[in-house]
């Protein structure tokens, strides 16, 4: 382990901490010698107690430069009050341009221009509104882009995957450090520090988590973490493995993340809770005596009484435009027969002069983007017109699909194409497609960001639906630059509308879509290999263990299953059910492609888990009526610690992305030539016979409710 430590520039300390709150006051390392392969300690004198240390290292089979480590830290003798351990590997040849990741919470150590802003954060300034702007977050924990201390504290509560890492471009090599969520006194710290100087850099894991803050939204707080008291004799181990690789490229260290993201914590065991069948006819039942409005024709985003604009009707992000599609393909007559009239209302009431969608309304006003106000610079979130593009062709594909004869009136093919001839112009005019528009004008307020990551694949499609090449050429231009400019840095920003450009892992499931579709319209492989290359970047957002909830919190009680659920971005620090908002089903397609079985599995993660935070009659979900879904999948505590595994808000659009997992992702995929199936609903398949013209298969629902199962062969 030492020849290994040395090989990559990498030095070991093991330590104790003394702490005054969350302050640590002081620290003391142990000598780490080599010992049988290990690292040994010996004994410690500090804080009134005697400490033992000592390192346990094994190498990984199959590969190099990888080995899994068993750091034990125990008190022989005395007591010792408000004390934590930890491990720290520490890079002396260190710089500023390392790449460094914290899936699901940093990106390029987050180190970007920030601006200090009370939630929601938008863009009032019009000193941001540049189409150069650079990338501008809010005050999330990031390494410094300014002289001065430069810290991360997480928790691994706060990461998609407990693990950090970085690549080098001079050294065109990376390092991943691997843990596990606790030890026997809690969640572990991540920490990452920078010299002043930024020459050196330490990646450090703690026992317990001893943050000085814990970020709250767009801010950072206090936290109350502090040391434990020991007792004689008790004892504390970390696990952890690390990973030391070459790579030529930043992609390479995704690829890498991608292979060992479950190799601590070996995935998630089996279960079945609600089938999707059960789970979106509640939904949809919800929709129907909740959220539609008879007298304006459009499903609401919100209840009764609807007081906020924004709980009124929104267009895209949240599912105003994408809620119609799974209840056209499966829903009741009721339900698509409201679909049919909430897609009349959006394609004859709320275009804008500039071709451009808006963002939000009431049913007589129309507005450009804000929250409980219209955004006075008329300011319009790409996003949800990118949204709107993509889902307006798939309905009509799937309306011509279900009743050939039908045609969509020349009034909504008219407004379907003016939007796209509205991105072709924007794109033509300024070379990208910004954040924010104008949504009157339809001048680039805001530039930059993957707002618009579902663009050229909205694009594609409306080449084949018009019978334009023009828009298959934009389109292609257009994810050029997106797959060199964020992709090729490892940055997918400006998903969601309140976040500002925090690093999002929307944007990046959008580019995903986008880049299987064209590989669908133009069966290159240059499209086929950045999508490989984003589901990488996604899988980084994706939760790849289940964490241990509070006993007492609904989450505990319910035995909830983190697996699959997805971080939104680096400021919400919550996981979610699903994607937001699409079922992910581009991973079957990308497999397809492939053969490549973790484009599978990441599907199955996040499919089977989505359907779990559904409340429903049977299975109360806290407080939440029949077809609400739970938002927030806490493991991190910036709700305070009393939120973790507790139901703390719902969301529109995850209820939007289970219909779309039941109508998209099949609940049995077989292929009959070579005998693979998959299993993503929540029912047990058994395989018996298959030929040329008949497949044996028996189907078991170990669930409480009634199971409706599509099957693809």
């Amino acid at each position: 382990m030492k020849k290994l430590l040395e090989n990559n520039g990498c030095g070991m300390r093991a330590m104790i901490f003394r702490y005054d709150g969350h302050s640590p006051l002081e620290a003391e390392e142990f000598a780490l010698e080599e010992r049988g392969g290990g690292l040994a300690g010996g004994s410690l004198a500090a804080y009134g107690g005697q400490w033992e240390c000592e390192c346990i290292a094994t190498e990984l089979p199959g590969r190099k430069g990888a080995m899994d480590v068993e750091v034990r830290f125990r008190l022989g003798e005395g007591v010792c009050q408000s004390v934590g351990v930890g491990v720290a590997f520490d890079f002396d040849q260190w710089s500023p341009d390392n790449y460094v990741l914290m899936p699901g919470a940093v990106y390029g150590g987050n180190r970007f221009r920030c601006v200090d802003q009370q939630y929601p954060p938008l863009f009032d300034d019009p000193a941001d509104h540049r189409v150069d702007l650079p990338l501008t977050v809010t005050n999330i924990p990031r390494l410094n882009i300014e002289e001065g201390p430069s810290c991360i504290e997480q928790t691994t509560g706060d990461l998609a995957t407990p693990a950090m890492g970085f690549y080098a471009p001079d050294g065109q090599s990376g390092f991943w450090v691997l843990t596990q969520q606790a030890t026997a006194l809690g969640n572990s710290g991540m920490f990452i520090s920078e010299s002043d100087d930024r020459s050196h850099a330490s990646f450090m894991v703690t026992a317990p988590s001893a943050r000085r803050e814990r970020q709250a939204l767009c801010h950072r707080v206090a936290t109350d973490d502090r040391g434990v008291d020991w007792r004689q004799g008790q004892e504390v181990s970390i696990t952890l493995q690390l990973h030391f690789f070459a790579t030529e490229r930043l992609q390479g260290f995704f690829d890498y993340f991608a292979a060992i993201r479950q190799s601590l914590s070996k995935g998630s065991a089996s279960h079945h809770i609600i089938p999707f069948s059960h789970a979106a006819r509640t939904i949809e039942d919800k929709q129907n005596a909740l959220n539609w409005v008879e007298d304006k024709g459009y499903y609401s985003t919100g209840m009764w009484p609807r007081e906020k604009l924004y709980e009124n009707w929104q267009l895209g992000w949240v599912g105003g435009c994408m809620v119609t599609l799974p209840l056209l393909f499966a829903g009741a007559p009721l339900s698509r027969k409201r679909a049919l009239r909430n897609l009349e209302t959006i394609l004859t009431q709320t275009q804008a002069p500039s071709g451009f969608f808006y963002g939000i309304g009431n049913g007589q006003e129309w507005y450009g983007d804000g929250f409980a106000f219209p955004h006075p610079y008329n300011m319009h979130m790409v996003r949800k017109s990118a949204d709107a593009l993509f889902f307006f062709l798939r309905h009509l594909m799937l309306l011509e699909a279900q009743e050939p004869e039908w045609t969509a009136p020349q009034e909504w093919q008219g407004a379907v194409k003016r939007l796209a001839d509205t991105f072709v112009a924007l794109w033509e005019r300024y070379g990208q497609y910004g954040q924010f528009v104008d949504v009157e004008t339809g001048d680039l307020l805001v530039g930059g960001s993957s707002s618009g990551g579902a663009i050229p694949g909205a694009l594609a499609l409306a080449g084949q639906y018009f019978g334009c090449d023009h828009y298959l050429a934009i389109a292609e231009a257009s994810a050029r630059r997106y797959y060199a400019q964020d992709i090729g840095h490892g940055l997918t920003t400006g998903g969601p509308g309140e976040i500002l450009q925090c690093p999002d892992s929307e944007s990046a499931f959008a580019l995903l879509e986008s880049f299987v579709v064209l590989y669908e319209a133009t069966g290159k492989a240059a499209w086929l290999r950045a999508a490989e290359d984003t589901a990488k970047h996604c899988a980084t957002w994706c939760v790849s263990y289940d964490y241990a909830f509070p006993p007492a919190s609904i989450f505990g009680k319910l035995a909830i299953r983190s697996s699959g659920s997805v971080f939104a971005n680096a400021q919400n620090k919550h996981s979610a059910p699903g994607i937001c908002t699409m079922s992910g089903d581009c991973l079957l397609k990308l497999y397809r492609a492939t053969g490549k079985t973790f484009y599978l599995d990441l599907l199955r993660e996040i499919a089977h888990n989505i359907t779990q935070y559904v409340a429903t009659e049977e299975r109360p979900l806290g407080a939440l009526k029949p077809g609400f879904v739970d938002e927030r999948v806490n493991l991190s505590d910036w709700e305070g610690k009393e939120g973790v595994g507790l139901v703390t808000g719902t969301g529109y659009w995850p209820e939007v992305s289970v219909l779309l997992t039941w109508t998209e992702v099949p609940g049995v995929y077989l292929e009959p030539d070579t005998g693979a199936f998959y299993v993503f609903d929540h029912v047990e398949v058994k395989l018996g016979s298959v030929s040329d013209h008949r497949v044996d298969m028996t189907l078991y629902n170990p669930t409480a409710f009634p199971a409706k199962v599509r099957v693809l062969i």
